[in-house]
This record gives C-alpha cells, structure tokens and sequence, in this order.
C-alpha cells in the first residue's frame, strides 16, 4: 500500500503521537508507531497507560498487496520526517516487512515489525460521557496540574488530578499533601468523580490541534477517552480515594493580607535565586504596609525585597520557594489575596472577587 501526503501534517502528526511514545520503553515494541489503513490513514501509539489514535489527512492508494497494519521505529521516522522539506508532499509505501519514505530525490528504507505484538488501545464502553469546551479544557488542565505530585514514590492519588462534577460545577484538583489547587467553573454535566493520572492531561494539553473545537469525553470507569475530529487520547484511571480536598481548604482566617501579582512575582523570583539549592525556602514577614520576602544560603548570601502590602496583623511565614510561586502564578486576578491563620496552619492564596481558583499551601517550620 502507498500513502501520500502534506509533510507538515505528518510531522505534525508524529509528534502529537510521540507524546505518548516513551524514549525508554518496557517494552522495545513500544518504541514504534502502528500505522493502520481503514477508510482513512490512522497512527497509533501508545505506553500502555496512555494511548494516542491520530488521522492523518492524506491518500490511500494501492490496497492490492491486502497490507492494512506495519509497524515503524518512531524515533527514526520521526527524525527522517523532521529533515525533509515541510512544503513538499511525502509518500510511504509500506509492504508487511519495509516501510519506504519518499520525497523528491530522497528515499528511506526502514524495517516493518510485527503488528500483532503492537499493543491494542482498548475499547471504552460508554458508561458516562460529557463534551467541554477544548479551550475550557486546557485552562482547567494547565492551572491544575501543577500541583500534582511528580515523585514517582508518592501516592498514586497524589500522582492525579480528580475530575469532580456535582451542583453544576466542575472542580478539578491537584495535591501532593503540602500545596493543593482547586479550580472550579461552572458547567452543567453529569455528577462524576474520576482521577486520572497528570501526565494524561499534561500530554493532552500540549497536543497540537490546528483548531479550537469541542471534546466528547467518554468513561467506563477504568479509561477515560478524549475524542477530538482527528486525534483520540485514551488514559487508564487512577483506582484510589482522593483527599477529601473540601476540608482541607480553610472556611474561616484570623488574618489577611492582599498584594499586587507582577510586583510580588517578580521579587519572589529575583529573592528565590539565594535560596539554599535542594532546599529551596522563602521567608515571607507581613505587616501593614509592606511583605518582606527573604531567602538565604549559607554558601553564597542572602537577599531581601520589600512589596508593597495590605495586611491586618504582622506575622512571619516560611514556604517551600517553588511551590508558593507555582500557586502565584496561577492567581487568575491582579492582587492576590492571603488567608492566614498561623505561622504553620494552611494558607489560603486566591485572586480578588474570585474563587474560581484557590490554592492551598502548608507552611514550613523555620528550624527545618
């Protein structure tokens, strides 16, 4: 069988697919793309936890040799794909044992393997399903996922982000138990409450799709699909019980503060650079008028910044660096607002006027 098409599409493609395809597989197998003819031309990959089903926009001719599945090494087509001319059309001929890659005076002759030791990406009964916006999706995804736990020691629930949908509200929320984000937008669906691993949401937030469009999310409660025109993502679900979130989040605080975002951010980074290296800590001192940010490494000095600040009390706090900025950034508002309740009880950092987006991050003790 020939395939022909634009080599753009198929680098872009290739790279949606290679998302999934690990670099150091379990298995050698897992190192390949599956390229399938039906009535149109589909690429698969897949590291059996997730697993990626792209269409490639291109043409199908010659079926006679009866070949509808090869197998290719990725990496190497990949990077044939990437040296060639993006403006020029591409042509595959595949055979059950070569897959040869054309395009103008260039040929490429790569071994097939067997496709019936390819993984198969499983087939999802549709128990529940639900469409999101794509745009809204990412959104939620992008100012969630940080918070999720990257140790691969951690707690599979903590390796998750909990897709939690009741009173017309969908909350999606990350924690590794010091820092928690909760995101939560209104949206009329079906009452679910599913995690699913980070990395599955943090690959379909980088997929290049050309174009806004709607999702149709689909679950039998083992696997969740996400269907777009072109590209499907099916992710194993994370069987666990996820931290009852609500009650971690603080109702009520003794103390408040609020700053400006860019101001705060900025100092915050520019102080974060003293910070011990492997501990990075930052000391945040409040008081009515301004917060003192202050980081300090004994091998090489320290450094202190002052912004400006409104608070109700003075109070000094320390935080693990990276994750007070993470939780900063994510402020979808220009002042950010603390609820503090102690030096070492859970702070609470949203925007102003706005709950859509809370964050939750435990203090550290000074003496640690």
């Amino acid at each position: 069988m020939r395939i022909k098409t634009s080599n753009s599409e198929l680098m872009k493609t290739l790279s949606n697919i290679g998302k999934v395809i690990s670099s150091k597989p379990i298995e050698q197998i897992l190192s390949n793309v599956l390229i399938r003819i039906d009535e149109k031309i589909n690429l698969i990959g897949t590291n059996l936890e997730q697993g990626i089903e792209c269409v490639l926009e291109g043409e199908i001719n010659d079926l006679s040799d009866g070949v509808r599945e090869v197998v290719l090494p990725f990496s190497i087509l990949r990077d044939i794909v990437s040296k060639l001319d993006m403006n020029d059309t591409t042509e595959i001929e595949l055979s059950s044992k070569k897959g040869v890659i054309k395009q103008k005076n260039a040929s490429y002759s790569l071994n097939c393997f067997n496709p019936e030791a390819f993984a198969i990406l499983p087939k999802i009964e549709e128990k529940l399903s639900f469409s999101l916006n794509l745009s809204f999706l990412r959104f939620l995804i992008e100012n969630t996922i940080f918070a999720a736990s990257k140790k691969e020691e951690s707690r599979k629930e903590f390796k998750g982000v909990l897709i939690d949908s009741k009173d017309g509200f969908i909350n999606f929320v990350a924690t590794d138990s010091t820092a928690l984000a909760l995101n939560k937008k209104q949206a009329e669906l079906p009452e679910m409450s599913f995690i699913i691993p980070w990395r599955a949401l943090d690959i379909f937030s980088k997929i290049d799709t050309g174009k806004d469009d709607n999702v149709k999310v689909i679950s039998d409660g083992n696997s969740m699909k996400f269907m777009l025109s072109n590209l499907t993502l099916i992710s194993l679900l994370i069987n666990g019980k996820f931290p009852a979130y609500e009650t971690v989040i603080p109702e009520s605080f003794e103390y408040s503060a609020e700053v400006n975002k860019d101001d705060f951010l900025k100092s915050l980074k520019r102080v974060n650079i003293l910070a011990s290296k492997g501990n990075e800590r930052i000391n945040l001192t409040f008081s009515n008028g301004f917060v003192e940010i202050e980081s300090a490494s004994t091998e090489v000095g320290e450094g202190k910044e002052k912004v400006q600040c409104n608070a109700n009390t003075e109070i000094s706090i320390q935080f693990y660096s990276e994750k007070l900025i993470n939780g900063i950034e994510h402020v979808p508002s220009q002042t950010v607002l603390f609820g503090i309740n102690g030096p070492l009880h859970p702070v609470l950092i949203k925007g102003q006027d706005n709950d859509s987006y809370v964050y939750v991050i435990m203090p550290q003790k000074p003496s640690e």
